[in-house]
């Protein structure tokens, strides 16, 4: 039996399917992630209307037909976008992996209200956050420990991820390399790979945790820079398995710009 719904909608992805088609994979904020067949769309200007471009919240109407992978994506209305992302390079950029986040890390028809609003949510720092390295380099690590929280693989950094122990007990800070956050000197084990963090690495992740004002200073410094980087890697490896196509070009805005 076909189903016809309607869904609040982000696109994740889209591919070109013969002459006019698109395979487009949608987040879905009550179907969660999946796909759709949206016939004619590259030559329709009535039923898509702009919709199918990303970054921009859009209604959909979609019929899931029995026995088929595929849904048909009928009808997508915009209902919101997020013009000061679109006049930035580097904000498109930024959107686009954690876009692209958000799709590696769901599994199809998974739960993903929360997800769908947190990516609503990005969409909506970057799009008024000043263009600035420092403060575009918080809203996108703010954006994947938010990301790596909602997909349950965020690194513990206020205590000992084995035994508890608050971070502000410890004479030094010691992050391990499996992605699980920080560690206590009595926790390390033989042989494990690990590093310690800097008062302002550790400054610079706790504002990220719950970011307000200004990011600190210390962000823009190369070597602390470095470490946040280095955590959160070793945590988006952990979930993700693979390194992002996009996260080159990410890599190269805070390269160039340095």
């Amino acid at each position: 039996m076909n189903r016809c719904v309607q869904t609040d909608a982000f696109v994740l992805r889209t591919v070109d399917y013969g002459d006019s088609h698109l395979i487009v994979t949608l987040l879905g904020r009550d179907l969660g992630k999946f796909s759709a067949i949206a016939r004619s769309a590259r030559k329709s200007r009535k039923r898509f209307v702009g919709g199918l471009m990303p970054l921009r919240a859009f209604r959909a109407t979609v019929t899931f037909k029995a026995q088929r992978d595929l849904a048909e994506l009928n009808e997508a209305d915009v209902q919101r976008d997020y013009p000061g992302i679109d006049l930035s390079y580097d904000k498109i950029t930024i959107a686009s992996y954690c876009t692209e986040l958000v799709r590696a890390m769901l599994r199809d028809h998974d739960e993903a209200a929360p997800t769908f609003d947190l990516l609503d949510e990005i969409y909506q720092r970057l799009a008024s956050a000043e263009d600035s390295l420092p403060v575009l380099r918080a809203v996108m690590h703010w954006a994947e420990l938010a990301l790596l929280g909602a997909a349950g693989g965020a690194p513990n950094l206020a205590s000992c991820h084995r035994c508890g122990a608050s971070a502000a007990t410890m004479e030094k800070v010691r992050c391990g390399r499996d992605g699980h956050g920080i560690v206590c000197g009595d926790c390390v084990r033989s042989g494990e790979r690990h590093g310690v963090l800097s008062p302002h690495t550790m400054a610079v992740l706790n504002y990220l945790t719950v970011p307000t004002g200004r990011p600190p200073a210390a962000i823009a410094d190369p070597d602390v820079a470095g470490q946040v980087r280095r955590v959160l890697d070793a945590s988006l490896e952990q979930v993700l398995g693979s390194e992002l196509r996009s996260r080159a070009l990410v890599d190269a805005i805070f390269e160039e710009r340095r």
